[in-house]
């Protein structure tokens, strides 16, 4: 990983045992051990520069650095693995909160990386609301994956809003208790055969760009190319949709938006331009759901202020949004 100092946009996976300290200390123990033993399986073909575990005594958090259906399918396996304990542990559940937000990678005393930042404080949020069993998702991280294909929104249901012990609402989504059917992972080697529009493409040719657009895109690379191959027809169709693209996300109406308030559009262009250099292409979809909600231009640059960790960062996004606007 190249540079510690940036913004990371990534998705994180906020997990911990349903009432672990009401049990005595070898259940814990045994409860521990089988839950580390399910992550470890599930993480050990991955890359270590693709994900950052953060152990939280009676759970973990998963930051993930790549595509956010990685999240999602962690997240489903682990629960899956846990339910398939049968006799080999104390039984036990889990729940789950899974975010799609900003963090900072420190390193901690023993020189190990962690993080920071309002991913994965986020993430733990979302848990809390969650009950025993329940994989919970944020609102980014829904109309993020949403994206990738109506399969994917299929498997949420809207739950509402909740507020945690600050007064912070959080709007969450969640996943289906009984998924009788989860898309497989895409592989970017093969077009939907189904559709004799769409080519066969080389794995190379999507690779190759995935990786020109990650340095300017992060891993949201990975899901703008996807969605431009499953439109052009050439490769020169492809590189003029993604050259043109000034933003890695096309989102549908949110469900239950408002009407929008009338903004300058100078503004909103703005907004999203510095949110996105802070924080990358989730800035897109934040200066959305702001206009989606604020009532006027006073609270839409505040809702897009309070997204960022600090205030200094706060004072300097609404300072230059007001002087260059």
């Amino acid at each position: 990983m190249a540079n510690h100092n940036r913004t990371w946009l990534c998705c994180v996976v906020f997990l911990d045992v349903v009432a672990s300290t009401k049990r005595h200390m070898q259940a814990q123990m045994a409860i521990k051990s089988h839950l580390d033993e399910q992550i470890r399986k599930l993480l050990i073909n991955r890359p270590r520069d693709e994900y950052i575990l953060l152990d939280r005594g009676d759970g973990a958090a998963v930051c993930f650095l790549l595509e956010p259906e990685t999240a999602l399918y962690f997240a489903l396996d682990l629960r899956e693995a846990v339910r398939a304990q049968g006799d080999s542990t104390v039984p036990y559940e889990i729940r789950t909160g899974i975010h799609m937000g900003p963090i900072k990678i420190i390193f901690d005393v023993k020189g190990e990386k962690t993080t920071l930042g309002e991913g994965i404080n986020s993430a733990a949020r979302i848990m809390d609301f969650a009950g025993p069993g329940q994989i919970l998702v944020s609102r980014s991280f829904y109309e993020v994956v949403c994206c990738l294909g109506q399969e994917y929104a299929e498997l949420f249901s809207y739950c509402g809003k909740r507020a945690d012990k600050h007064v912070r609402e959080f709007e969450v989504y969640e996943i289906a208790l009984a998924v009788h059917h989860v898309p497989s992972p895409v592989d970017l080697g093969t077009a939907d055969r189904e559709n004799p529009a769409r080519p066969d493409w080389e794995p190379e040719a999507l690779n190759s760009r995935i990786a020109r657009l990650t340095d300017e895109w992060g891993p949201m690379a990975r899901v703008l190319v996807q969605q431009a191959a499953q439109q052009a027809e050439t490769l020169e169709e492809l590189d003029r949709m993604l050259a043109e693209a000034d933003h890695p996300l096309t989102l549908a109406p949110s469900p239950g938006a408002g009407v929008p308030v009338p903004f300058d559009g100078a503004l909103v262009r703005r907004a999203e331009r510095l949110l996105c250099g802070t924080l990358g292409p989730i800035g897109t979809l934040l200066v959305k759901n702001a206009v989606e909600r604020a009532l006027d231009e006073r609270s839409f640059r505040q809702m897009l202020a309070d997204e960022l960790d600090t205030e200094s960062e706060r004072h300097q996004f609404l300072t230059q949004l007001d002087n260059e606007y």
